[in-house]
């Protein structure tokens, strides 16, 4: 049995239609059912059942499908790490993170690990905690660095550093000049946060809850550049880590000049943990595993800046 066989049946059971697996693979119709067929001999079991109205998975079809593209990307990864055996010389990287972590953590990191070895490619998705912790589970990510990510036992953290949170005004807001300021306070204020997906809000529901009042943002966005937006027009207040307003040398960019960041007095949004995690039963490339320990040393040295106060 060739692998291409098992790539023929993957996208077929994908497509559900001959005709569009033919598209999708640049092969004829006639030669993806030939490898179908040596792959129903390979088995001993008939895998599709072909009709009018086209194909449908038998029950041996639908649990190999659910199998395929485990062992396809488990090969995929061993070619990877045959290839990395080669210093560093090929190979990818999948990260999902928070978006309030990409301008001040991530990214930073990332432009040094390229400029070191130029030849590793990176998937970069910004999502929810939740979404972070599935794709992890599911093989689409091999790192995962977010705020309030849920705890599980397959998922292993690595690192963790606490960051402040503040609440960014405008410098013409009465609040700028406060030395700090609670969520109760901020419930009339024209709030920008995310949706209930993302961990930072299912937080402030959690504070607004126990202190008696309802959250009622003015917008809702789980767009960290729209929130940035709407706050540089003074049409928004935020609540964000500081380095999420900062660029890759902790200078303020001048497009945020303006803004003016009053520590949180709430204990639970004060200080918010950041987690770098993996899925604990997924082998790891040595391009990840250099991504890792570069990213744990980004993550040392602000935890040391923040016992230094220099955070923010």
């Amino acid at each position: 049995m060739q692998l291409r066989t098992l790539r023929y049946f993957q996208e077929l059971a994908h497509c559900a239609s001959l005709r569009k697996a033919s598209e999708r693979l640049h092969v004829a119709p006639t030669a993806i059912s030939r490898q179908i067929e040596q792959l129903e001999h390979h088995f001993g079991a008939l895998l599709l059942e072909r009709g009018p109205r086209g194909i449908r998975l038998t029950a041996e079809g639908e649990f190999l499908a659910e199998r395929i593209d485990t062992v396809l990307r488990e090969l995929d990864e061993v070619k990877t790490l045959i290839s990395e055996r080669r210093n560093l010389e090929a190979g990818s990287v999948s990260v999902y993170a928070s978006e309030g972590i990409v301008s001040g953590l991530l990214a930073p990191v990332l432009a040094d690990f390229t400029r070191r070895y130029p030849r590793i490619r990176f998937d970069i998705a910004v999502a929810s905690a939740q979404h972070t912790l599935d794709a992890l589970c599911q093989g689409r990510a091999d790192l995962g660095v977010g705020f309030y990510l849920p705890h599980r036992a397959d998922v292993e953290i690595l690192e963790t550093v606490d960051l402040s949170h503040r609440v960014l005004v405008p410098s013409t807001h009465p609040l700028s000049a406060r030395a700090s300021v609670t969520l109760a306070e901020l419930v009339d204020q024209p709030l920008a946060i995310p949706d209930a997906a993302f961990g930072v809000r299912q937080a402030l529901e959690r504070i607004a809850k126990r202190c008696g009042v309802t959250l009622k943002p003015l917008f809702t966005t789980c767009s960290l550049e729209t929130q940035k937006a709407l706050a540089r027009q003074g049409a928004a207040l935020l609540i964000l880590p500081c380095f999420a307003m900062r660029d890759a040398n902790g200078a303020a960019p001048a497009d945020d000049t303006g803004l003016h960041a009053v520590p949180i007095a709430d204990t639970e949004l004060r200080q918010v943990s950041v987690e770098l995690c993996v899925y604990r039963y997924r082998p790891r490339s040595i391009a990840v595993n250099k991504c890792i320990e570069m990213l744990k040393a980004a993550m040392a040295r602000q935890r040391r800046a923040a016992a230094d106060g220099e955070e923010g």
